[in-house]
């Protein structure tokens, strides 16, 4: 029998401990005499759960690779326009489309992508629009009207085949005019194509009078003619489908009697079903993806949905950001101060939840796990005050109505701190530490907006500049020198609103995706994470804000408004606790990691 070293190249080392996992390890195979078991570092293959799209869609249309695609158009109720970035970890607000339509063909890159044809009331349409990163132009129109074509390629070297009505059809693309090529056969509707404009393969849909036979057909391209190719394990329509024609994957789609999550991958020769399967079984998808080692799903239906999902085959396993259930709040309450990291927070006063719905001044703090009820209470027992800093240096300050109590907390009992110039409640929150806080805006009784800020130095308050937009409930984070706040309410209603703080004067940025005041944050101005809010009832909506840019992340399991959160969190490490619903439900924000790990080998 031969030696591991003479198929392989290299020996099977012996080890008491495991080495370091890294790339370096891939292919290694080591005995751990400590643990007695032979073990390596190989590939794997999974779909993992991503940041959800911010509108929920099927049939739009799709460009880009894994971790820079574009998803535009599609049907919400309504045809829609809007268009959707990812950037491999959330999505974000592009330009519209100047026309509303379904079923576009997309190809080309994030920043250099055609849509092509599309159907809209009365049917199929011809006209073609560039995408440049930021905004869409109208350009030379498909020779015939289609929708649900299936296109790959780049903004100047494309290639569109088959789609409604003529379904046979295919044209290529250099960036200002069509040429036809010969007919795909058999023609056919919600295919997917994964290549280049002179090797492409197109893969799946529907095929037949009307469209009634849903089909494992490939054919392959060469940039002269079309061939039968290798045919899929799966037949399916409406699927998801990226890469090359020498590197591809198929996945999800409709199979009857129901929607696939079968995977495929295709070496240039056959196709092979990967152990991975994705999570929401749809059909009517975007997709993207450059081979067959990566690809990115998002919508679909049924039900219509916004659900994004990563497959990668790596060494690494992925584990995707997600909100993790924890621990419940002995108290539950609203309109509260809060401070301190996800496994060291302190939740302060606030207002009851539930009855007699009066004022608390409950102290708690959490330990990662558990909340403990203090033995020392907050002297105010108000409500709608706000706070920052850390769970044994903490700042509570304001309240209904009109309060100028200012409270330092040490991790067990509070001391009273210099009170705010201007009585108010409900300004920013969570910027800042206890000897260096803002407070910006808020509400002031009977009904007034102030503009002013205000500068904590551990002993008193000082004036501050004066915010663009005064609002309560607005969303804070970062330090009193870079500062962040978004979204809030005024007496025109919920805010979107976002200003940056330099330590002197506030500056309007790029508006948060969602209106709405009294969210949770944790954070700093360049990587922060927004979650939950009330625009009219409260939200489980969560996006993340790099400094410029704002995305999607992973929603919270409840829905929630004027909780408690975690100011000196991180935006891959917050905590959410209590609601106005009454909630004492607890829950932790984990961000995305990546770690190499190691299989044992057996003789099974």
């Amino acid at each position: 029998m031969a030696e591991y070293e003479s198929i392989h190249g290299t020996k099977v080392k012996y080890v008491s401990s495991d080495p370091t996992l890294d790339s370096s390890t891939e292919g290694q195979v080591w005995y751990n005499s400590t643990t007695g078991t032979l073990r390596t570092v190989v590939q794997s293959e999974a779909w993992s759960s991503a940041s959800p799209l911010s509108t929920a869609r099927s049939y739009i249309g799709s460009a880009g690779i894994q971790t820079a695609a574009l998803g535009f158009g599609g049907y919400v109720g309504p045809f829609t326009n809007s268009t959707e970035e990812y950037n491999g970890s959330g999505w974000a607000a592009g330009g519209n489309l100047n026309t509303s339509r379904q079923l576009m063909a997309g190809f080309g890159t994030q920043t250099a992508a055609v849509g092509a044809g599309g159907d809209t009331s009365p049917g199929p349409q011809a006209n073609v629009e560039h995408y440049d990163g930021s905004s869409w132009t109208n350009a030379t129109s498909v020779p015939a009207a289609t929708g649900g074509a299936a296109a790959t390629g780049t903004q100047t070297s494309g290639l569109l085949a088959g789609g409604t009505p003529t379904t046979t059809e295919s044209y290529e693309y250099n960036g200002s005019s069509w040429t036809a090529t010969p007919d795909i056969s058999p023609g056919k509707i919600y295919s997917r194509m994964a290549g280049t404009q002179t090797a492409a393969i197109i893969f799946g849909g529907q095929s037949g009078p009307g469209n009634p036979t849903i089909t494992d057909n490939q054919q392959n391209y060469n940039g002269s003619s079309w061939t039968t190719g290798a045919s899929l394990n799966t037949a399916r329509t409406a699927l998801g489908g990226s890469g090359t024609s020498t590197s591809a994957l198929a996945y999800a789609g409709e199979a009857p009697p129901g929607n696939s999550t079968a995977t495929e991958s295709f070496d240039g020769t056959s196709w092979t079903t990967s152990p991975a399967t994705v999570s929401t079984a749809r059909d009517r998808v975007g997709s993207a993806g450059a081979d067959s080692s990566s690809a990115l799903l998002f919508a679909g239906t049924p039900p219509t949905t916004g659900a994004t999902e990563e497959f990668n085959r790596s060494i690494n396993t992925i584990t995707a950001a997600a909100w993790a259930s924890s621990g419940a709040m002995n108290t539950a309450r609203t309109g509260l101060a809060s401070a301190g990291t996800q496994t060291a927070n302190v939740f302060m006063g606030g207002q009851l939840s539930n009855a007699p719905y009066g004022g608390t001044g409950a102290t708690e703090l959490y330990d990662g796990s558990t909340w403990t009820t203090n033995p020392n209470s907050n002297p105010f027992t108000g409500g709608n005050n706000c706070g920052t800093g850390t769970q044994t240096a903490a700042l509570s300050w304001g309240g209904y109505p009109n309060i100028t109590t200012t409270l330092e907390f040490d991790g067990s009992s509070f001391s009273s701190g210099g009170a705010l110039s201007t009585g108010r409640e409900l300004t920013s929150n969570n910027i800042g530490v206890q000897t260096a806080a803002v407070a910006a805006s808020g509400f002031q009784r009977p009904g007034t907006y102030p503009t002013q800020s205000e500068e904590y130095n551990g002993t008193a308050w000082t004036g501050g500049g004066a915010v663009n937009t005064p609002r309560y409930g607005s969303a804070g984070a970062g330090t009193e020198t870079a500062a962040v706040i978004s979204g809030g309410i005024d007496g025109g209603g919920q805010k979107n609103e976002t200003e940056e703080y330099n330590g002197s004067s506030w500056t309007t940025v790029n508006a948060r995706p969602y209106s709405g005041g009294n969210a949770g944050t944790s954070g700093t101005q360049t990587d922060s994470l927004v979650y939950g809010g009330n625009p009219s009832g409260a939200l489980a909506t969560t996006v993340r804000y790099d400094g410029t840019n704002w995305a999607t992340a992973p929603n919270m399991a409840n829905t929630r408004a004027m909780q408690g959160s975690s100011a000196a969190g991180t935006s891959t490490a917050a905590l959410a606790s209590s609601a106005s619903s009454g909630s004492t439900a607890t829950e932790e924000f984990t961000g995305e990691t990546t770690t190499v790990v190691a299989k044992t080998l057996t003789t099974s």
